[in-house]
């Protein structure tokens, strides 16, 4: 039992780690996290991961009572994770497709009208249901393995996050190799043509504006903010496939990884309709990490100056 007792601690501090980190974030981007699919659905995992940590605490705290004449033991709690954990595990393409096609048919972002609300609060339970139904009804969810595992704590199933950050990462690397040229000008900045001031730093670089009719230079925009602001993020997802870091499902459905996928969907959609400056800069992008407006585009620097075939950029990054 102590086995038990302990792996129960163990999984509660994961749960509140995890909730605590949720609520900061949504906390910090409020202002753009009810303003899109992907908002809402970070919110509704946010709130039942309290209901988790709620439940597994009343279960654990009180050890054996009744509800209804249905008797409730410490066994319960490794029961409702693995219902959560295999819930959570096939949850995360469904739902970067249907962000995805929210930010495709959204774009450019306009303020949230009641009725795509409405929309949103439907496509989120519709998602829920389907995700349990599946659980109870289709996949091979055992309760009884939920007590032969209990003492092993093996709740790491197969998820889907490792095939969707894979292909993130294959994208993220192939948009490098194409944009080289720009990411290799902005390097060189880094050694002589940059400065800061305060918390405010400046680098240079060179931008072609032949390449692609305006869709190569706007990737590379695109790509230089996406990376910039997610560098760290992508670094963990890197090192987690390379060395095949074992994480519980449960774990690896979070708002950061969300926000993660958010941004990337954004910057996608962004640059495959190629949308002008002068209109994004009257939306409300709900992306509280990256800043999607850029000033001038190149669109605007082509027209502006119709000769030059390239232009040196300022990329000026404030805290």
């Amino acid at each position: 039992m102590d086995v038990v007792t302990d792996n129960i601690f163990s999984i509660q501090l994961a749960l509140g780690v995890k909730a605590l980190l949720n609520l900061s974030v949504i906390g910090l981007n409020w202002q753009v996290m009810h303003k899109s699919f992907m908002g809402y659905f970070c919110i509704s995992l946010a709130f039942l991961d309290l209901v988790h940590i709620v439940n597994f605490s009343v279960i654990y705290w009180l050890t054996n009572f009744a509800i209804l004449g249905f008797h409730i033991t410490i066994y319960h709690i490794y029961l409702l994770l693995q219902i959560s954990t295999l819930t959570y595990s096939i949850l995360h393409w469904p739902v970067f497709i249907i962000a995805g096609l929210d930010s495709y048919w959204t774009f450019p972002f306009r303020p949230l009208s009641l009725t795509r609300k409405a929309v949103y609060a439907a496509s989120l339970a519709l998602v829920w249901i389907s995700a349990i139904m599946y659980v109870f009804f289709i996949s091979n969810y055992d309760s009884e393995d939920s007590f032969s595992t209990m003492e092993h704590h093996s709740f790491l199933l197969k998820s889907q996050c490792a095939s969707l950050s894979l292909v993130v990462l294959a994208v993220i690397t192939c948009v490098v190799l194409y944009c080289r040229s720009g990411f290799l000008s902005l390097f060189k900045s880094f050694r002589g043509g940059s400065y800061t001031e305060g918390s405010t730093s400046v680098f240079f670089y060179n931008l072609d504006l032949n390449e692609g009719y305006f869709k190569k230079p706007i990737l590379t925009y695109i790509a230089v903010c996406f990376i910039g602001t997610w560098f760290p993020f992508v670094c963990l997802q890197l090192i987690i496939l390379v060395f095949s870091t074992e994480v519980d499902p449960f774990l690896e459905l979070n708002v950061p990884w969300l926000c993660f996928l958010n941004s990337f969907l954004i910057g996608a959609v962004y640059w495959h309709l190629n949308q002008d400056i002068v209109v994004l800069k009257q939306c409300e992008i709900p992306d509280g990490f990256c800043n999607w407006v850029f000033s001038p585009s190149p669109d605007c620097i082509k027209k502006a100056l119709p000769d030059t075939t390239s232009v040196t950029v300022a990329l000026i990054i404030t805290p």
